[in-house]
C-alpha cells in the first residue's frame, strides 16, 4: 500500500509538475522500478506506458534523459518486467532517442537497450533472443547502437560493445534454434551494413585495453577476425550481473 501511494503521487507529478518536478519524480520512480516486485508493479499500475511518451518526446533534454533512465531501471529487473516493456510503445521511443538526441540522452537510452540484451545474455534461450530480434527488426536499434562505437567516452564504448555482443549472440541463438535450419547469424548483416565491422576493427587499437580486447573478441567470434581477442565466452560473461543505467 505504501509503494502504491508513493507511486501514485509521483505519477501525479509527471502529469502536472514542471520540468524540475518531473526530473525528481522520474528518479524516484526509477528507484521503485529497480526495487521489489511490489514497488515495480505499483509504478506500472499508475499507467506508466501512458505517462512516459510525452516526456520522451518533450522539449526538455534532462527530462527525456531521466525518462530513459527510469525505463533502464525497469529493463534491469525480472524478465516479466522486460516482457511488459517490450509490449509497449516505449521501446520505439527509446530507440528514437538513441538515434537522434543529445549525447547525454543517448547515453541513458543506451542503458535500456543494453539491459534488455543483458537479460538475454544472462538467460540465453529463444524467448529472450526474441527481445533482441524485436530490437533489431521492429525498432531498428542496430544502426544507432553501432553509431556509439566511435564515441570518445570509454564507459559508453564499454556498454555499446557489450550490447553489440548481445545482439550478435542473440542472432547466433536464433540461428541454432530455427526450425527452418538457418545456419547463419541473421544479425551479422544489419550490423555490418551499419559499418559495425569497420568500427570494431578501429577499436582494436583503442588506448583502453579492455575496449580493444572486447572489439577483437567480437570480430573473432562473429566475423572471422584474428588478433589479440579474449575468449568469446569471457566476452559474453563480462557483463553478467551488471545493469546499465546510462547515467
Amino acid at each position: 500500500m505504501a509503494a502504491s501511494g508513493c507511486a501514485a503521487r509521483l505519477a501525479h507529478c509527471l502529469e502536472y509538475g514542471g520540468a524540475e518536478a518531473e526530473a525528481l519524480a522520474l528518479r524516484a520512480l526509477a528507484a521503485l522500478l529497480s526495487g521489489s516486485c511490489e514497488s515495480a508493479r505499483a509504478v506500472l499500475d499508475t499507467g506508466l506506458a501512458r505517462l512516459l511518451p510525452p516526456l520522451l518526446e518533450g522539449p526538455n533534454a534532462a527530462t527525456r534523459g531521466e525518462a530513459c533512465g527510469a525505463i533502464a531501471s525497469l529493463a534491469a529487473g525480472a524478465p516479466s518486467r522486460i516482457e511488459w516493456l517490450m509490449g509497449t510503445p516505449l521501446v520505439s521511443l527509446v530507440v528514437q532517442r538513441l538515434t537522434v538526441d543529445e549525447f547525454g540522452v543517448k547515453r541513458q537510452a543506451l542503458g535500456v537497450v543494453a539491459n534488455v540484451l543483458q537479460a538475454f545474455q544472462a538467460d540465453p534461450r529463444p524467448s529472450t533472443a526474441g527481445w533482441a530480434a524485436s530490437l533489431v527488426y521492429e525498432h531498428g536499434a542496430v544502426a544507432p547502437l553501432v553509431a556509439l562505437l566511435d564515441v570518445h567516452d570509454a564507459d559508453v564504448l564499454r556498454v555499446a560493445l557489450h550490447a553489440s555482443g548481445g545482439v550478435l549472440a542473440a542472432g547466433e541463438q536464433l540461428a541454432r534454434s530455427s526450425r527452418g535450419g538457418v545456419c547463419s547469424n541473421p544479425f551479422t548483416l544489419p550490423f555490418a551494413e551499419a559499418f559495425g565491422v569497420e568500427k570494431l576493427e578501429e577499436l582494436q587499437q583503442h588506448p583502453n585495453p579492455a575496449v580493444g580486447r572486447r572489439a577483437a573478441a567480437l570480430l573473432d567470434r562473429y566475423f572471422g577476425g584474428v588478433g589479440d581477442a579474449m575468449d568469446a565466452s569471457e566476452d559474453a560473461a563480462a557483463g553478467d550481473g551488471c545493469a546499465f543505467t546510462g547515467g
